[in-house]
């Protein structure tokens, strides 16, 4: 049923379609199975201001398929296998479909570890036939 849903998915315009599964990350940032890994991420916000600090403890205490790195006005992370649980545990096809809800689940990370807007942008992904998935976060001019 969730292929078929995806393969629906693939079927309209591309910015529906990264609207409906960035949300679809949001909820799994918020599911109990992460941790939830929003709660840990407001936990580590309040806890520390420094980036590098922060980063150091999202590496750490945050379940992700790649470390998170600091290069001053961008925030990246290379994954050399996909991180989605559905895909690994084989509830679901990888397709670049689901590349869109990870990258809703990142931005709603890092929205909360930085207390301020965040835009994400994916270079590489493995659902795009790349050898190796990029996420890069830039943090929003207030």
């Amino acid at each position: 049923m969730l292929n078929t849903l995806l393969e629906g998915l693939s079927l309209v315009d591309q910015n529906t379609c990264e609207i409906i599964m960035s949300k679809c990350g949001e909820a799994c940032a918020n599911e109990d199975f992460w941790g939830p890994a929003v709660d840990i991420a407001e936990r580590i916000s309040e806890e520390e201001n420094d980036v590098e600090k922060i980063l150091e403890r999202a590496n750490n205490e945050i379940s992700w398929c790649g470390k998170w790195i600091n290069h001053g006005d961008r925030i990246e992370s290379t994954c050399r296998e996909c991180g989605c649980l559905l895909v690994k545990n084989g509830l679901v096809t990888r397709t670049e479909i689901f590349c869109y809800c990870s990258k809703g689940w990142v931005k709603t990370i890092f929205d909360t570890l930085l207390k301020k807007p965040v835009r994400v942008e994916l270079e590489k992904a493995l659902g795009f036939d790349d050898d190796e998935c990029r996420y890069v976060v830039f943090v929003e001019p207030e």
